[in-house]
């Protein structure tokens, strides 16, 4: 029982190690429509995706999302 937390501990550790900050705007109709956010995670398209799901989590109508 200890070695499986241990070992979840450690993928979880390693995960959030490899996170990164990405600033997404999101877009409608070819204009930035939003503020940039930041986003944490490990690729761009992630982080794009987390970026759109919360947008549309709040409600807000959004074409695409890019992430730099």
């Amino acid at each position: 029982m200890k070695k499986i937390i241990a070992g979840l501990g450690l993928m979880l550790l390693s995960t959030v190690l490899y996170a990164k900050p990405y600033v997404c705007v999101a877009y409608t109709d070819g204009v930035a429509s939003e503020e940039p956010m930041t986003v944490n995670a490990t690729k761009t398209p992630i982080a794009e995706d987390k970026a759109y799901d919360r947008l549309r989590k709040k409600g807000k109508k959004v074409d695409y999302v890019k992430c730099k």
